[in-house]
């Protein structure tokens, strides 16, 4: 008896963890990106096999200057930065990563970070680039540094804002995990469920150490990818590949001669000062300038202290 009690148990769980998620329909009349949701002067271009999202100011014919998003973030994390950056005569490029803004999410597509930096070096070619500069945030700044090390002569310099380059990567890679296809479609349930464009905006907010300046128009930038049909597609393909690329060592960062701006705020609890000092250290020809009383993301709660301190990098 107690057998047959503990197959049916056993078989109820199957049935949740196997069944249910196929049960519980996915709502896929989500906005289109290009018609609904992208800024009038964005565009889409083919870059290895995805149409990618793209905000360009300036002259064609400046200095190219990439923004590199952190995660939640996009295209639109760059408002207050873009503008002044070409104003100065450079031309200014911000794309949606794969796996975040408007750039199509596709579930075969690999979100790692060495893909990440491959997919930037296929963007600049599509952009007729050869070498850039670059501003890079967060989770972006990852991305940076695996481009660094594969593709050291394409950049002339480059700006690490509160990078996570050494936050690690998850300790167990979880892809196959979240590639079987009842995990991932619970996976992709929780993401609509909890990751709501409001949560995604309260997340932001709560990155700035005084978010007296944010307004319902920066609330609602934030919420604009997850607006999209089948977002969650490469969030979760995000969360799957995250853990293929290793941190890079001591050794490696020690190799990347860039010349290196560090921007850090001075109370991110996101990726603390001391990850910062740590990366001065390391970086060859790194300097470091630290905001007081600033958050995670000093390209919006300093802005102007922060265009300042870029544009001056950028023209030494």
């Amino acid at each position: 008896m107690r057998r047959q009690i503990l197959q049916a148990v056993l078989a109820v769980i199957l049935f949740v963890t196997l069944g249910v998620p196929f049960l519980i329909p996915l709502d896929d009349t989500g906005l289109q990106p290009a018609t609904d949701l992208a800024d009038p002067a964005g565009r889409f271009i083919a870059v290895a096999g995805l149409q990618a999202y793209v905000l360009e100011r300036g002259p064609v014919d400046g200095t190219p200057v990439v923004f590199v998003h952190g995660l939640f973030g996009s295209t639109f994390s760059w408002r207050y930065n873009l503008d002044a950056v070409a104003e100065a005569g450079y031309r200014a490029i911000a794309y949606d990563r794969p796996g975040a803004g408007l750039t199509e999410p596709r579930a075969d597509f690999d979100y790692s970070v060495a893909s990440q930096a491959d997919f930037l070096a296929a963007l600049l070619d599509r952009l007729g680039i050869g070498q850039a500069r670059f501003v890079a945030h967060s989770a972006g700044a990852v991305v940076l540094a695996e481009f660094a090390l594969r593709y050291p002569e394409r950049i002339e310099r480059q700006v690490i804002v509160d990078g996570a380059i050494l936050a690690g990567a998850p300790p167990v890679d979880i892809g196959p995990l979240v590639a079987f296809a009842p995990i991932n479609r619970w996976g992709r349930l929780a993401l609509r469920t909890f990751v709501t464009p409001a949560a995604v905006a309260s997340v932001a907010r709560g990155l700035q150490a005084d978010p007296g300046f944010w307004t319902e128009a920066d609330d609602a930038g934030y919420g604009n990818a997850m607006r999209m049909r089948d977002w969650d597609v490469g969030f979760l393909g995000l969360v799957r590949d995250r853990g293929r690329t290793p941190q890079p060592t001591e050794a490696q960062l020690r190799t990347i001669t860039a010349p290196t701006l560090l921007l850090w705020g001075e109370v991110d609890t996101a990726t603390p000062l001391a990850q910062g000092e740590q990366l001065a250290a390391w970086l060859p020809n790194a300097q470091l300038i630290v905001y007081p009383g600033v958050g995670h993301q000093p390209f919006e709660e300093a802005a102007v202290d922060f265009n300042r301190d870029v544009l001056a990098f950028m023209r030494d």
